[in-house]
Formats: C-alpha cells, sequence, structure tokens
C-alpha cells in the first residue's frame, strides 16, 4: 500500500500531525507499536497546558508553545475533549526567586504571553490561603488549563480516523529503506507501508527509528519522573510549581480535569530511556515538593504512583527537535518533544505540515473536512434529567460498574464501539476513568474484563491489560 505520509508514533505528537494532515487531500497513515494511542510519554503527563512563559525566547519553545496553548479552547469544543481553567502560580521562596519570576515575566512579554502579572504576598495567600507562609511571591499566568493528554491524543486520532486518516496497532517499525529518490518503505513485524514522507514522531525510540533509515544526526536520552496520583481533597484551585531549574519546572501541584490532583515531577536523566518505574526517593522528593507548597499536605491522599519518561535530545540546548533531515530528503523528525510538548502539540502539527509543504508534499484542501468529533457521554457529568434519558433509552446505562467514579456499563460499551475503540483493560480506563477511582480498579476491573470479552467476541483469558502478551488471566483453575 502506498501513501502520502507514514506518522511513526502515536502520542500527542504524531496523533496531532495525523489531525493536522486530515485537512488534506492526502494519503495518510499512522503506525503505533502498542495497543492503543497515548500508549507512553503521553499517558505519563501532568496535563498541563503551559501558556508560555517559560521557554527561552529564541528557541523552538519559544516559538510554538504560547499558540499551540491558545489553540486549546477552541479543539475543546470541536474535538469534545475536557479543558480545566485553573491558571499557574510560580511561587516565590526567596529574593532570588524573586528575580526568576522577574525573568519569567520578561520571557512572557518576549514570547507574546497574555494575562501574566506578579502577585506580592498578600495577593498570593488571598488567592490560595493553604500555601506555604514562606512564599513570599508569585507569577500568576492567568490562561493555563488543564487537560488529559490521553484523551487529547484519542481525540486528535479519532477525528483523524474520521475524516480518512489510517490508523495500524501493534506495527513495531523494524526497518525503513530508501528505494528511490521520493519513495521509502517501511517495514513492520507483518507489513510494509511505501510512502514518500515519514514523520518520526517516536518519542525515545525516535533516534532508533532515524537510524533504520541511516540518519544518526541526535542522540535521545530519557528524563525519568515520578508523578504521585492524590485523591480529590487538597484546598487548592491553582496549579503551583516552585521557582524553576535549567532542566524541569520543579515538583508542582496540579489539579485535573477529572478531580484529582498530581503531584509531578521529578527530573532524572537515566542510562535506560525506556525505565519507568517508580522508586522510593523520587516519591520521597515528590512529597517534600508537596509539602514545600502545601505544609498540611498528606500523603495518605496518594492514591497511585508512576512514572514516564521525557525524550530529550542531547546537544540541543534542552529544545525541541523538529526538522527536515539534513541527509535524508522527506524524513521529517519531530523529537525532543518534552515539556511543554502537550502544550505546543497543535502548534507542532501546523509547523510539521509546513516543513512537509517545504519539502514537497501538495497540500490541498479537503473539501469535505469535519472538523468535529462527539465525545461518548460522560455520565458522572450529566444532569440527572440527561442521565435518567440515556438510561431509558439503554438500561446499560443505568448499571454502575466503576463505583468510584460512577461510570456505567453503557459507557464502557460506547467506549469500546468508538472509532477508536477501547480494546484493552487500560483503553477502558483511558476513555471512560473506570479503575481511576479511590480504589484502583479493585472493584471493577474483572467487571471490565467479562464486559470486553462479551463486546470483542473474545475469551475473557484473552483480554489484555494493556500491552501485547499481557492477558490478566490464564485459565480457570477448576470447572
Amino acid at each position: 500500500m502506498k501513501y502520502d505520509v507514514v506518522i511513526i508514533g502515536g502520542g500527542i505528537t504524531g496523533t496531532g500531525i495525523a489531525h493536522e494532515l486530515a485537512k488534506y487531500q492526502l494519503k495518510t497513515i499512522l503506525l503505533e507499536s502498542g495497543t492503543d494511542v497515548a500508549f507512553s510519554a503521553t499517558k505519563q503527563n501532568g496535563g498541563v497546558i503551559h501558556p508560555g512563559y517559560d521557554p527561552h525566547p529564541g528557541t523552538l519553545k519559544a516559538k510554538l508553545n504560547p499558540p499551540g496553548a491558545r489553540m486549546y479552547p477552541r479543539l475543546s469544543k470541536e474535538l469534545g475533549f475536557k479543558i480545566l481553567h485553573t491558571g499557574t502560580l510560580v511561587v516565590a521562596y526567596s529574593d532570588q526567586d524573586l528575580k526568576k519570576v522577574d525573568e519569567l515575566m520578561d520571557n512572557a512579554r518576549i514570547n507574546g504571553v497574555e494575562k501574566v502579572e506578579r502577585l506580592d504576598f498578600e495577593q498570593l495567600h488571598n488567592r490560595e490561603p493553604h500555601i506555604s507562609d514562606k512564599a513570599l511571591g508569585a507569577l500568576l499566568a492567568n490562561t493555563t488549563v488543564m487537560v488529559d493528554p490521553f484523551e487529547v491524543a484519542i481525540a486528535f486520532m479519532e477525528n483523524a480516523m474520521q475524516n480518512g486518516v489510517e490508523l495500524g496497532l501493534c506495527q513495531k517499525v523494524r526497518k525503513i529503506e530508501k528505494r528511490a529518490e521520493e519513495d521509502f518503505v517501511v517495514y513492520t513485524q507483518d507489513r510494509q507501508y511505501e510512502t514518500r514522507f515519514i514523520v518520526n514522531a517516536a518519542g525515545v525510540h525516535a533516534d532508533d527509528v532515524a537510524a533504520m533509515a541511516g540518519i544518526h544526526e541526535y542522540q535521545v536520552e530519557g528524563r525519568h519522573g515520578n508523578l504521585c496520583v492524590l485523591d480529590k481533597v487538597l484546598p487548592i484551585h491553582t496549579v503551583m510549581f516552585p521557582c524553576p531549574g535549567p532542566d524541569t519546572k520543579g515538583i508542582a501541584l496540579i489539579p485535573t480535569v477529572s478531580g484529582n490532583f498530581l503531584i509531578g515531577s521529578t527530573a532524572t536523566m537515566r542510562e535506560d530511556k525506556y525505565d519507568v518505574t517508580n522508586d522510593a526517593h523520587g516519591i520521597d522528593e515528590l512529597i517534600k515538593g508537596a509539602k514545600m507548597l502545601l505544609p498540611d499536605f498528606d500523603p495518605r491522599c496518594i492514591i497511585r504512583t508512576f512514572a514516564g519518561q521525557r525524550p530529550v535530545v542531547l546537544n540541543n540546548g534542552n529544545d525541541f527537535y523538529i526538522r527536515e533531515s539534513e541527509t535524508v530528503k522527506g524524513f521529517i523528525h519531530a523529537a525532543g518533544i518534552q515539556s511543554p510538548g502537550i502544550a505546543s502539540s497543535p502548534a507542532i502539527a501546523e509547523y510539521v505540515r509546513d516543513l512537509l509543504a517545504n519539502a514537497g508534499l501538495d497540500l490541498k484542501d479537503k473539501s469535505d473536512y469535519n472538523p468535529y468529533r462527539e465525545p461518548i457521554p460522560d455520565f458522572s457529568d450529566l444532569s440527572l434529567e440527561e442521565q435518567d434519558a440515556l438510561i431509558k433509552k439503554d438500561p446499560a446505562w443505568g448499571k454502575i460498574v466503576c463505583r468510584c467514579e460512577t461510570v456505567p456499563e453503557g459507557e464502557i460499551i460506547a467506549a469500546i464501539h468508538s472509532t477508536l475503540g477501547a480494546r484493552t483493560v487500560e483503553g477502558v480506563k483511558r476513555r471512560t476513568r473506570a479503575g481511576m477511582g479511590r480504589c484502583q480498579s479493585g472493584f471493577c476491573q474483572y467487571k471490565v474484563m467479562q464486559i470486553l470479552s462479551r463486546e470483542l467476541g473474545i475469551p475473557e483469558e484473552q483480554v489484555l491489560f494493556e500491552e501485547q502478551g499481557a492477558q490478566v488471566l490464564y485459565g480457570k483453575i477448576k470447572g
């Protein structure tokens, strides 16, 4: 099968590019090695849409972060994903920190970020009364919003698919050949794809994918980060960061669109860029960082910990690496997409589109392009009247499966049969929040597995937790 563009990688970057290219008369496919999109760094993320006060002026981050962040309110309405307006506080504890706040204010002005102000001690404590008494002041960025990154990636990809983009899941790229002047052949474990252009959005794997095409222009390492998920109990309503360091924005307290809170994240370079294990030292560091912002923080409200890897291109000034290959025409790198990658992703997609056009891709508008996506109903967010109407239409909407998050069977069935339907326990969780509550799926996981088995027409022993080969059950003990 021949394509105009093959996108490698189904995170927020790859799906955002797929969503952008769906507007044009192109044959495009996205290849993802996992069982779902948002399979790696995108799901291991706090979801803060940074407005752009942090990137150093003149960098690619500074160019793409502010416009990308400004697109989110419109995209939320078009694609049906949730956003939460929180604002961000960058909290100062010393005179040196206050100087850093002034630097960030200057960055915001140069980068074109609006509605940024400096708060003194009284203004800060009036806004967040429970913050540490040691906090002297803060930068307040009023336009910060929150998203669930995996919800955004799913929305990007579903809309792209509804507009003709193809998706290949469980397609791990093994080899890339440059067969002719304008053609590549991408080989996976069981298929091959001929294409004129490749967009490499493979996250921590980006340098490995580039090497398959004979490209050795950069090296990617992982910056490991631990995060904690908290119950819905913190007395704050603003994202709160300390003043940032050279490589990270620091350990933050983060309200989420679903009502939980996060602490995140640590930042440690590790030799193994695939290592997403938690460690006790990292969790202790998170708790210490939370108490610095909120002295009354109680670690007993932690309900889950997880970790992720930010893809960092070495010797690139801690910046994004987005450009056409220096040596192989038609091969576009979208690498090193670390923070603020989620916020920047819509602008990254447009930037990659322009790189493809400059490389010779003919972009003709699609006359029947539909920018809108209808999400599955979030039962817990509906009014009683709306819930009653769904239950009368289909009684499955009245059977609560996940009690912590009030997720009914009907919502799970809808998630399985949507355009990019859930095929795993974790896929259901990311689309419906079944299993994300206080009990962390202690009551609902087997019920979810039963529904997956029935709706997909497979035995329960074949239902995957997430990765290929990760069946939850292996057979009956007796009977």
